[in-house]
């Protein structure tokens, strides 16, 4: 016959089973949750941040602390006086399929050139990455990383994707106009056009694109960003705009569209590089070129100031006139519109809405 005690034994034992049974299935259930978290794909897919994480600074702004550091969800950039310019620029699939390091390269160049338009110093840059693979993205993220440190600019965060279905790159730039910002809506009848642009470079490959910054030096190419700051402050020009993929003659559509002024511009004022064709430097991206609106009692200044870059060309190429806003080009005494105004090409008129 059982006791008392032989019963209260049992059932002790009885329990503990019991409990040791729940704390398995604890476990089990836990160490299944813990598998089904670890391959989220939302948690795997942070392990492409590694590839921009092995390349750029992680602490570009040191002064600031280590809040300043990379990482978060969003960077710590250091304050500056003037007015904040922000800035994105979408690369073509084209170049960034065919020549991904210089898709990166330009991604960060035309970005800063932007900035320095406006009159502006570049502060940082983000970037969003698509790749198909870590191949690609390597090759545009070493393009942008080279051209950040030869302009000592910080590349500061983004969003990186290496199992896209595509590979696509846009970059975008925070800076500030510490003086006059060089909107080209300030543009006025009466004002000269000049153009600066660098002539020492070549084509690279077969793009519409004047390489004139990969070989140059990194001192050299951030004065002469810095130029179009110095101008701005000293109010020698009133308003600019930087020559993008459309060419001399693109950007110079846009300025007068934006500007609702019209311009007329002389081609036999543009003085190509040696050996290039004048239709061919209208149409390029010249990495570094600027249309400059100038009133005539600053155009002396304003040679001042370039004086000590025998390395620019900067000339007069046309004159704004009144309304309603249209592009000429004249030629051996001909004049024929290029952009005769009645249809938008943007659509940001000299009337902001």
């Amino acid at each position: 016959m059982r006791s008392q005690a032989d019963g209260l034994e049992g059932e002790a034992s009885g329990g503990a089973h019991q409990n040791q049974r729940d704390r398995s299935r604890a476990e089990a259930d836990l160490d299944g949750l813990v598998q089904r978290l670890s391959q989220l794909e939302g948690l795997l897919g942070k392990r492409d941040i590694q590839a921009p994480a092995s390349l750029f600074a992680h602490h570009p702004f040191p002064e600031l602390g280590a809040a300043a550091a990379l990482g978060d969800d969003a960077a710590l950039v250091p304050a500056a006086p003037g007015h904040l310019l922000l800035a994105c620029e979408g690369l073509h699939p084209q170049l960034v399929a065919e020549d991904p390091w210089f898709a990166g390269w330009s991604a960060v160049l035309v970005n800063l050139n932007d900035i320095a338009a406006m009159g502006g110093r570049p502060l940082a840059l983000v970037n969003s990455l698509w790749s198909q693979g870590p191949e690609p993205a390597q090759a545009l993220l070493e393009g942008m990383g080279f051209a950040c440190d030869k302009f000592g600019i910080p590349m500061v965060g983004g969003h990186t994707n290496l199992q896209s279905p595509y590979t696509a790159l846009s970059v975008a730039v925070l800076g500030t106009a510490p003086g006059p910002v060089l909107s080209a809506r300030l543009a006025r009848p009466g004002q000269i056009c000049y153009l600066l642009a660098k002539h020492q470079g070549a084509f690279h490959r077969h793009y519409p694109f004047w390489d004139a910054a990969t070989q140059a030096d990194p001192q050299r190419l951030r004065a002469h960003l810095e130029l179009l700051v110095r101008l701005a402050a000293a109010g020698v020009v009133v308003a600019a705009k930087d020559v993008s993929m459309g060419g001399i003659a693109g950007t110079a559509v846009m300025l007068a569209e934006a500007a609702g002024c019209r311009l007329e511009l002389n081609l036999e004022a543009i003085e190509p590089p040696p050996g290039v064709a004048l239709e061919a430097w209208l149409a390029c991206f010249p990495s570094y070129g600027f249309l400059l609106v100038v009133d005539p009692s600053a155009s002396a200044d304003l040679a001042a100031v370039v004086a000590p870059h025998p390395e620019l060309w900067c000339g007069p190429i046309g004159r704004f006139g009144p309304g309603p806003a249209s592009v000429a080009l004249i030629q051996a005494g001909v004049r024929s519109l290029l952009w005769p105004g009645g249809e938008a090409l943007t659509g940001f008129t000299a009337s902001p809405r």
